[in-house]
């Protein structure tokens, strides 16, 4: 069990009308978890699936360090930071790696920042990841700018070019010939699509030199956990492409209401050739609005794909933030110093520097003990020159 390092669950600030509770996903009242929605629903930014109250809760039935701060002034909720605390007084964001988004969410005008969210919850460091701030609690932080991208399937989806489109028809046209009749399957219930889904995708990160970010056993339990959730509230969908009754490829991740966010796109090497990638993007509109899904978040990573195909963008910022705390202000002070020292380093070394930092991050969130910490380390040491030659994405 996680401890709140001796802290009483709840903190107060100088200002006694602004207080702090911190407890447990599952301990949410109706009253609470309702705000929490209701927040989002004002907010459309807030509406992913990894920025709800469930998916909180779903993670906190895998690991025993998950904690909701829930903000209030004069007795008024005004905000939830639901969050991993970890040794050290580092917080991360819910599902880490898997948290795509992260969020303080609140109604507009919150009348907090994040450093003194963090002072109330006595975090000093706070891992970001795809940073969305719609009210400018987070302020700038600085970090790496990313591109996230979706699929709006409530718009014409027309902004394929037709020499692109043309080119995509030619390929489905010969998979049919080669392979038998292309189509859809959603949501794929199919145990056996399941599990080829996650072997296939072990198998890529074996061969390219990924770390193994399906092998920790809190992840497993979380995507069969899902996979197996009834239809209503929060589950796991896969949505499966097949030739002749054969998956080809296969994306996996979490639904909730009519957003679909998918983790995982695995595909059969075999059928490389016909660039399977592509025809799912292009074909996957219409299966999806027809179950429910009218917005398909593709997020950050692998835009040379995802650019083609996605409707909306938006940049996103991955860094990491303080806590108006002594531990936070001195760790800032130092990240700034390093800061300056590496831009004196030639781009080359700040690059690899970076690459190395963004693995080592999404090791330690993933493995939760120094054993499997230290081996994750070892394999990305002996990996990097492989990765350093290809681009970089979880996938």
């Amino acid at each position: 069990m996680a401890s709140l390092e001796g802290l009483s669950p709840v903190c107060e600030l100088p200002d006694p009308m602004t207080t702090c509770d911190l407890i447990r996903p599952h301990d949410l009242s109706p009253a609470d978890a309702q705000s929490w929605r209701d927040m989002a629903v004002a907010t459309p930014d807030f509406r992913s699936p990894l920025l709800s109250p469930e998916f909180a809760q779903a993670i906190a039935q895998v690991r025993d360090d998950v904690w909701v701060a829930i903000y209030r002034r004069n007795g008024q909720t005004i905000g939830f930071l639901p969050h991993h605390r970890r040794p050290g007084r580092l917080a991360r964001p819910v599902g880490a790696p898997f948290s795509d988004y992260t969020a303080l969410i609140t109604a507009p005008d919150p009348v907090i920042t994040i450093a003194e969210a963090l002072r109330l919850a006595r975090i000093d460091r706070f891992q970001v990841i795809g940073l969305i701030d719609p009210y400018g609690v987070f302020g700038d932080i600085g970090g790496d700018s990313d591109d996230a991208c979706g699929i709006d399937l409530t718009q014409p989806l027309d902004h394929i070019p037709h020499k692109h489109a043309k080119n995509i028809n030619r390929l489905r046209r010969r998979l049919e010939e080669q392979h038998g009749e292309v189509r859809f399957i959603t949501p794929d219930r199919n145990p056996a699509h399941f599990d080829m889904m996650l072997r296939l995708k072990r198998e890529q990160a074996r061969t390219t030199g990924l770390h193994d970010f399906l092998g920790p056993t809190w992840v497993d339990a979380l995507m069969h956990q899902l996979f197996a959730a009834p239809s209503e509230g929060l589950r796991g969908q896969m949505l499966t492409l097949t030739a002749g009754g054969k998956g080809i490829i296969f994306h996996y991740g979490v639904r909730l209401g009519d957003v679909m966010h998918p983790w995982i796109s695995s595909f059969d090497p075999a059928f490389s050739a016909f660039s399977p990638g592509q025809l799912f993007l292009a074909g996957c509109a219409d299966v999806l609005k027809a179950d429910g899904v009218n917005y398909y978040d593709l997020s950050t990573g692998e835009q040379h794909y995802k650019n083609a195909f996605g409707n909306t963008h938006r940049v996103v910022t991955h860094g990491r933030v303080y806590g108006d705390t002594t531990g936070g202000r001195f760790s800032a002070r130092t990240t700034a110093w390093a800061r300056e020292a590496g831009q004196s380093l030639p781009p080359r070394i700040v690059e690899i520097t970076s690459r190395l930092n963004r693995r080592v991050d999404q090791i330690c969130a993933l493995e939760l003990n120094a054993p499997d910490r230290l081996k994750g380390l070892w394999r990305a040491a002996q990996a990097m020159p492989q990765r350093l030659k290809s681009p970089e994405g979880r996938g």
